[in-house]
């Protein structure tokens, strides 16, 4: 029978109930602590598809300081909320998750329809992260030459104007992973000319030459596969749409809420120096399924399933017996790693059988422990490999001496599967710990220690 007026801070806070007594607005750019409560004006910028049964809306929300995601959970038993439409939400709390901020709506939330207009922040959005892959639909295409069509034709034809003559244009569809995550991005054909140096006619004029456009996604695969770039433009459905692109390492990941629906379910490619790939021999499955992904376990306590390599490749042959089967040897760092790739990887093999040695190169595959003899190998079967130069490989290596520091420093407090690591490879993070020193050193960082 009490009032929300009658309880303590702490038990009201326990309770689900914000203590303050009236509205008091802040703004979604200055969220920066969880377990906040606040009151916010915001526009339902974007609705997104819930996950779990137990949320009723899950989206994005913003106001003129910023955007951020939202969570309204079906028991708080509040209004459908309209994509477009801007309320007046008091008593949300703040959340966190890896770095990553929302709002959760609540039993104690009370929403309303704002009186006030908020004009929400711009949609674009500055990111950072490395092309790991450049799919199926990049290179020339032919759009549909129809008022407001944009289609790209399949087979000479547009799925509602039929068949038509279509208009050449180019674009490259990439998957960007910063190690954490990976998004669908898709460059324009003035991006990836920026991104590429290929132009349009040069593009038109390779294909005629070789009568097969697919020698155009090779040499855009080439040029882009294994850099990092800093990317800014929106997310339109599915996709992080390129609107600029600067090449280089940049300060943004690609944590920000708003890329959400262009979040990829694809494992992210660890940055890993060669001494923890070799190290990786324990392998399990996170399920039952059938189909569950087989995950390498590295001695720092970290499911692997894909990594990035850039590192100087200093050997290719045919090691096959009854059909070719191609190895190159990469220096991922200090010491090498072993890549194979035979009829079931036919664009890596003929790489590497093409391949110039020594030359830089960047590496994008999976892991794949295998016996020899009385002990445990392991080596990269490739989905992608591509030449690069020394910026590339350079960047590649502060972001592994990076990332392997923050793996390292989770291992020593016993996050993840560090225990059984540590039954598994004992004391091997020592040599991992070396091989960053050594590598920061190389790079001229004088402390790499976690």
């Amino acid at each position: 029978g009490l009032e929300r007026s009658d309880l303590p801070t702490e038990l009201a806070r326990l309770a689900g109930y914000s203590t303050r007594p009236s509205f008091e607005r802040a703004m979604l750019g200055n969220v920066d602590e969880a377990d906040q409560w606040i009151d916010v004006i915001a526009e339902v910028v974007q609705l997104w598809e819930p996950r779990s049964e137990k949320i009723a809306q899950v989206g994005l929300l913003g106001d003129e300081s910023g955007r951020l995601k939202f969570v309204m959970w079906e028991s708080a038993g509040l209004p459908e909320l309209v994509e477009g439409e801007t309320y007046q939400f008091q008593n949300v709390v703040t959340d966190e998750f890896q770095g990553r901020y929302s709002v959760s709506l609540n039993s104690a939330t009370v929403v309303k329809p704002s009186e006030e207009a908020v004009s929400a922040a711009a949609d674009g959005v500055t990111v950072g992260g490395t092309v790991v892959a450049v799919q199926e639909g990049s290179g020339l295409i032919k759009r549909c030459p129809e008022a407001d069509c944009t289609r790209v034709l399949s087979g000479g034809r547009c799925g509602e104007h039929g068949a038509v003559e279509g208009e050449f244009d180019l674009r490259i569809k990439a998957v960007v992973d910063d190690g954490h995550r990976s998004i669908n991005a898709i460059f324009d054909a003035e991006a990836t000319v920026a991104v590429s140096g290929l132009s349009m006619a040069d593009a038109q004029a390779m294909a005629m030459d070789a009568l097969d456009t697919g020698v155009v996604v090779d040499a855009l695969t080439e040029r882009v596969l294994g850099r990092q770039y800093q990317l800014t433009g929106p997310v339109v459905g599915e996709y992080f749409l390129v609107d600029d692109v600067a090449e280089g390492p940049a300060d943004e990941d690609l944590s920000d809420e708003t890329l959400e629906p262009a979040v990829t379910g694809r494992q992210p490619a660890q940055r890993m120096l060669a001494q923890e790939i070799n190290a990786s021999t324990h392998t399990f499955q996170e399920s039952d399924e059938e189909r569950a992904p087989v995950l390498s376990l590295s001695p720092t306590g970290v499911a692997v399933n894909r990594v990035l390599i850039v590192g100087a490749l200093t050997e290719a042959q045919d090691v096959g017996s009854n059909s070719e089967y191609w190895r190159g040897r990469v220096y991922a760092g200090s010491e090498p790693v072993f890549v194979y790739a035979g009829q079931y990887q036919p664009e890596a093999m003929q790489f590497l059988q093409q391949a110039d040695t020594p030359s830089y190169v960047a590496v994008v595959g999976k892991l794949r422990p295998y016996e020899a003899g009385e002990r445990v190998n392991v080596a990269i079967e490739p989905e992608s490999i591509a030449t690069v130069d020394e910026a590339t490989r350079e960047a590649w290596l502060a972001e592994a001496v990076e990332h392997t520091g923050t793996r390292i420093a989770a291992f020593e407090r016993g996050a993840g599967r560090a225990d059984v690591a540590a039954e598994q490879y004992g004391d091997e993070v020592g040599r991992i710990e070396q091989a960053v020193t050594d590598a920061a050193a190389e790079l001229g960082v004088e402390d790499a220690s976690p």
